[in-house]
C-alpha cells in the first residue's frame, strides 16, 4: 500500500483524490478558478478589479465548506475524525509545492534583487511556519499598497491568505469535533458556527481603524468569518445534499448562485482596500455571495454547468500553484523593468510565466504527491534519474543532468542569497538626497514646537506708520513651519530640506513607499497625541491610489480648525491622473482644503527631476517647497485693505482672528 492509500480510504466515496472535489461537483473547480483570477488581475492592477481581493474570500468559503464537509461525513461514517490523517494530508497538499516555490523564488530575488535579502530572511521563516499573516501585521505591511518606487514588492506578501487558512486546518478541526459531540442535530451546529463567524466580524468592525490595516485585515480572528461562512454552509448543505438534489431545489439553488456571482461581480468591481465599508460588511458581503455561488456550483443546474466549463476547470485544478507563483513573478518582474511599469504585454507574459510555473507544480510535484504519496513519489524520482543516467540513453541522462543541476544551483543561490551578509550601504545622487530628507524629518520630530500663537508676521513689530504707498500689494506673509505638519512619502523626503529653509520649525514626517493609507495612520496618532499643528500639509499618491473617502477621512481626522494642503502627484504612475483628479476636487469643493500644484510646476521643466521622473533633484525639490509655501499662505487671513487717502498705520503681517 502507497504512503497516501490509507487517507485515500478515509474520503468519501465518488471524491477526486487529487483536488479534494467530488467527481459529481466539477463546478467547484470552476468557481476556483474565477477566484485566482480575480486576485491575479487585481494584483496586475486593473481598474476593472479594484475589489478583486475578495477572490481570497471566495477560497476560504470555499476552503471551509470543503474541509468541514470532509470532517463532517467522516465523522458520521466512522464516529471519529482521524486528525493524523487530515493533517498529514493537508501537509502533503501544500508543503512540496510551496517548498519549491520558496527556493525558486528565493534564489531568483537574490539574483535580481539583493537588496530584499535581509526582509526575505524573516518573510521566509514566516512562510515556513505559516505564521506570514502575523509576520506582516507585526512589520505594518500593507496588502494594498502600490508597487514601491526604489523597489519592487517583496515577493512573498501574498503567503498571509495561506497562513490563515493552515491555522484554520489546525485549529477548527478540533473546535468543530468539540461542536459535533456536545451539540445535537444540524440546526444547533450551524447556529454555533454561524455565531463564530459573527464573532470574527465583530472583532473585524471594533478593531477596524483608517490607515493601517494590517491587523484587521490579515488577523486570524478577524477574516475568519469568510471560512467560518463557508463551514456553516457544509453543515446546513452537505456536499452529497447538494449534488443529489432534486429539479425543484437545483432551481433555488440557481437562484442563489445568480445572486452570488452578482454580489461578488458587484463588489470585485466597487469596493477598494480602503473604503471603511469593507470591513467588515464588504468582506462579509462577499462571503455569503460566495456561499451562494458555492452550492450553486456544487449541484448540477445552469450555474454548475456554467462553472463546469472545461477551462475553468483546468485553471482550478492548478489554482493552488497559479496563487503561489503569480505574485513572485509580479513582483520580481517589477524588479526587472521597473517599479511601476505596466502594459497589456508585460500582463500577457506575468500570466504565461505564471501558468507555465503552476503546470509544472502540478504535473510533476502536486499531483504525483498526492495519487502516490510523498515517499513513494521521491523514490520515483530517484528511479527516473538513475534510469535516465544509464549510457544507453543519452537524450535522456543529458535531460535528467540538466534538472539535477539546475535544482542544485536553485538550492545554492538561495542558500548564498539568505546566508550572506547585507551589503554596505553607501547612497548617492537621489538615495543621498532622500537620506538627508529622512534625517531631516527626524530632527524636525524630535524638536518639540513652541506654540507662536496666532499671529504670522513678517517680523514681531506691532503696527508702524507707512506712507501712501502702503496701498500698494503688501510682501507675501512670512511662514512660521512651527505652525505646519507635513507628512509625505519619498518626494517629499527628498525635498525636505528645501521645505525646512522655506519654513523654519516644520515638522516633516516622509517616508519611502508610503501610499495614503500609511498616512492616514500617522494622521491619526498625531491627532490623537495632540501633536497636529494648524496648517496640515499631506504629499501622498507616488506609492498608490487615492480616494475620495480617504481625502474626507483625512480630513475628519484633522478637524474643522485646521487647514489642509494637498499635494498632487508626477510621475510615470498609472494612477497619476485618477490621483490628481481626486485631489483637485477635494480642493474645489472645500474651502478649508487647498491645492499645492506640483503637476503643473513641474510638467514642463522634467529636467528638474532625477532620471526615474518622479523624484526631484536639489534644485527641483526648490521649486517643491516653493509650490507647498504658496499654497500654505493661500489658506492664510487676509489683512483689512489699507486705506491710500493719507498715511495710515498698517500692519506688516497678519492677523488671525
Amino acid at each position: 500500500m502507497t504512503a497516501g492509500k490509507g487517507l485515500i480510504d478515509s474520503y468519501p466515496a465518488g471524491r477526486d483524490t487529487t483536488t479534494n472535489t467530488p467527481r459529481r461537483a466539477p463546478g467547484l473547480d470552476g468557481v476556483r478558478a474565477l477566484a485566482v483570477l480575480a486576485v491575479m488581475g487585481f494584483h496586475a492592477g486593473a481598474s476593472e478589479l479594484s475589489g478583486g481581493f475578495l477572490g481570497v474570500d471566495i477560497f476560504f468559503v470555499l476552503s471551509g465548506f470543503l474541509i468541514t464537509d470532509l470532517l463532517a461525513v467522516q465523522y458520521d461514517r466512522l464516529g471519529r475524525v482521524n486528525l493524523k490523517s487530515f493533517w498529514a494530508r493537508r501537509a502533503r497538499r501544500l508543503l512540496p509545492a510551496l517548498a519549491v516555490m520558496l527556493v525558486i523564488v528565493t534564489a531568483a530575488a537574490s539574483v535580481i534583487e539583493p537588496a530584499q535579502e535581509t526582509s526575505m530572511r524573516l518573510a521566509l521563516l514566516a512562510a515556513v511556519t505559516y505564521t506570514s499573516n502575523w509576520y506582516q501585521i507585526l512589520h505594518h505591511v500593507s496588502y494594498f499598497a502600490e508597487l514601491g518606487v526604489f523597489r519592487s514588492p517583496p515577493p512573498l506578501d501574498h503567503l498571509w491568505s495561506l497562513a490563515i487558512e493552515e491555522q484554520f486546518y489546525l485549529i477548527w478541526p478540533l473546535i468543530l469535533w468539540f461542536i459535533i459531540l456536545r451539540l445535537n442535530g444540524r440546526r444547533a451546529r450551524v447556529a454555533a458556527t454561524l455565531i463564530a463567524a459573527a464573532l470574527s466580524a465583530l472583532a473585524m468592525a471594533l478593531e477596524y481603524a483608517p490607515g493601517d490595516l494590517s491587523l484587521v485585515y490579515y488577523g486570524t480572528d478577524t477574516h475568519a468569518s469568510a471560512l467560518l461562512i463557508g463551514a456553516a454552509l457544509a453543515l446546513a448543505l452537505p456536499l452529497e445534499t447538494l449534488v443529489s438534489a432534486s429539479a425543484a431545489q437545483v432551481r433555488r439553488l440557481d437562484a442563489a448562485g445568480v445572486v452570488g456571482l452578482v454580489v461578488l461581480a458587484w463588489a470585485a468591481g466597487h469596493f477598494s482596500g480602503s473604503d471603511p465599508a469593507v470591513y467588515p460588511a464588504g468582506l462579509v458581503l462577499a462571503g455569503l455571495g460566495a456561499a451562494g455561488l458555492v452550492v450553486a456550483a456544487a449541484s448540477s443546474g445552469v450555474i454548475a454547468a456554467m462553472t463546469s466549463l472545461s477551462p475553468l476547470r483546468w485553471i482550478g485544478v492548478r489554482s493552488y500553484g497559479i496563487y503561489l507563483w503569480h505574485w513572485p513573478v509580479i513582483a520580481l518582474a517589477g524588479a526587472i523593468v521597473g517599479s511601476g511599469t505596466t502594459s497589456p504585454r508585460l500582463w500577457f507574459i506575468e500570466a504565461a510565466v505564471t501558468i507555465g510555473l503552476a503546470c509544472a507544480s502540478w504535473q510533476f510535484i502536486e499531483a504525483p504527491i498526492l495519487r502516490d504519496g510523498f515517499r513513494a513519489t521521491c523514490r520515483r524520482w530517484g528511479s527516473l534519474v538513475a534510469e535516465a543516467m544509464r549510457p544507453a540513453d543519452p537524450r535522456r541522462r543529458a535531460a535528467s543532468m540538466a534538472v539535477s543541476a539546475v535544482a542544485i544551483a536553485a538550492v545554492a543561490v538561495a542558500a548564498y542569497g539568505i546566508g550572506r551578509p547585507p551589503p554596505a550601504a553607501a547612497p548617492s545622487g537621489l538615495l543621498r538626497q532622500v537620506a538627508e530628507g529622512q534625517r531631516i524629518g527626524a530632527a524636525s520630530r524630535a524638536t518639540p514646537a513652541p506654540n507662536p500663537g496666532p499671529v504670522i508676521s513678517d517680523s514681531p513689530a506691532s503696527p508702524t506708520l507707512a506712507p501712501t504707498a502702503a496701498c500698494s500689494a503688501d510682501p507675501p506673509p512670512k511662514v512660521h513651519g512651527r505652525q505646519v505638519t507635513a507628512v509625505g512619502d519619498s518626494v517629499m523626503a527628498a525635498s525636505a530640506a528645501a521645505l525646512e529653509a522655506d519654513m523654519p520649525g516644520i515638522y516633516i514626517d516622509a517616508q519611502v513607499d508610503r501610499a495614503m493609507v500609511a498616512g492616514l495612520a500617522v494622521i491619526q496618532d498625531l491627532a490623537a497625541s495632540g501633536s497636529l499643528r494648524h496648517y496640515v500639509v499631506v504629499g501622498l499618491g507616488t506609492n498608490g491610489p487615492v480616494t475620495a473617502g480617504q481625502i474626507r477621512e483625512l480630513r475628519r481626522l484633522i478637524g474643522p480648525h485646521r487647514e489642509l494642503v494637498l499635494i498632487n502627484t508626477f510621475g510615470p504612475m498609472p494612477w497619476e491622473s485618477e490621483v490628481n483628479t481626486v485631489l483637485g476636487g477635494a480642493a474645489r469643493h472645500d474651502a478649508r482644503v487647498d491645492l499645492a500644484d506640483w503637476h503643473q510646476a513641474i510638467a514642463h521643466r522634467t529636467g528638474l527631476l532625477w532620471p526615474d521622473g518622479i523624484h526631484p533633484r536639489p534644485s527641483g525639490a526648490k521649486v517643491y517647497a516653493r509650490v507647498v509655501l504658496a499654497a500654505v499662505r493661500a489658506e492664510l487671513p487676509a489683512a483689512p485693505a489699507p486705506a491710500c487717502s493719507e498715511p495710515t498705520s498698517v500692519p506688516t503681517g497678519r492677523v488671525r482672528g
